[in-house]
């Protein structure tokens, strides 16, 4: 680790050399780099695709801002230090037996505990996709056997994923198909891990959310039925009979479904006032 006065980094042991010729050592050199493709730029937020000799790399900075600072205060929440949440957050998860990104660094500059401007570094999942992304590709249509049975098994997978996760405490807050890859061998991984919580207080409420994250983003897709979101539903629960507390939570999940989906509509329009969408 250095602490270099101008910025707080972290770089993984190995990855340092490969880092250093690039010219990336300090905190000024991760937040200055303007190499790279943008994938994606919100407000306060960016992250760029990058690659060094064989290798591509994932580098996300935060920089402070007012109305992000004030919306929060606004909904009593105290000011997030995104790198450093996702650094540990990324840890947690691998710790627990869940695949997931590959860290390689990240740096942070902090006032009084508030953090001013930060980056992550990880690297890319090769030969993966998006989940979404496979699921409307290879499973649209009329199916053979082997592709039903290839389905049903990511979609176990996938519940068996998510109650691990919550069985250790641990709720995403932006559970969505786009955010599990798959790779060449059909194991999912775990991605955009920064606003992930463990053992909140309201442990039950952040369950329904990321399970209603899941199902509204399972409804936009043709290829995936009822009967498709029930085999994950037993998946995740480990039987396949449902309980009257199961029930009750299918129902909140339902109920909570719906509200993403016109608050999804909102957030969408005001994404492309910010010019953020096209």
């Amino acid at each position: 680790m250095m602490n270099l006065g101008a910025g707080r980094v972290e770089i993984v042991e190995e990855a340092k050399p490969l880092l250093e010729a690039a010219g990336l050592r300090t905190f000024a050199d991760f937040m200055a780099y303007a190499e790279g493709t943008r994938i994606c730029h919100k407000r306060g937020r960016s992250t760029v695709r990058l690659t060094i000799g064989s290798r591509a790399f994932y580098l996300k900075r935060n920089r402070f801002h007012w109305v992000e600072f004030f919306k929060g205060l606004s909904r009593l929440r105290p000011p997030v230090r995104g790198a450093l949440r996702e650094w540990h957050n990324i840890a947690r998860v691998r710790s627990v037996g869940v695949p997931t990104l590959t860290p390689i660094a990240f740096g942070e500059r902090p006032l009084l505990g508030i953090e001013t401007r930060s980056f992550s570094m990880t690297e890319e999942l090769y030969q993966c996709e998006p989940l979404d992304q496979v699921l409307r590709r290879d499973f649209s249509g009329p199916l053979s056997n082997f592709k039903r049975d290839r389905k049903r098994g990511i979609l176990r997978q996938l519940g068996h994923l998510a109650g691990c996760l919550h069985g250790q405490g641990l709720f995403h807050q932006d559970f969505y198909l786009s955010h599990f890859f798959l790779d060449p061998q059909d194991v999912l991984h775990l991605i955009d891990l920064q606003r992930v919580l463990h053992r909140p207080l309201r442990a039950g409420h952040f369950r329904i959310k990321d399970l209603a994250q899941l199902n509204y983003a399972a409804g936009r897709l043709a290829c995936l039925s009822r009967t498709d979101r029930l085999r994950f539903l037993h998946a995740y629960l480990g039987h396949s009979s449902l309980t009257p507390a199961n029930k009750r939570l299918v129902k909140a999940v339902l109920a909570k479904t719906a509200r993403i989906a016109r608050h999804d509509v909102k957030l969408l329009a005001r994404r492309r006032r910010r010019g953020e969408l096209p």
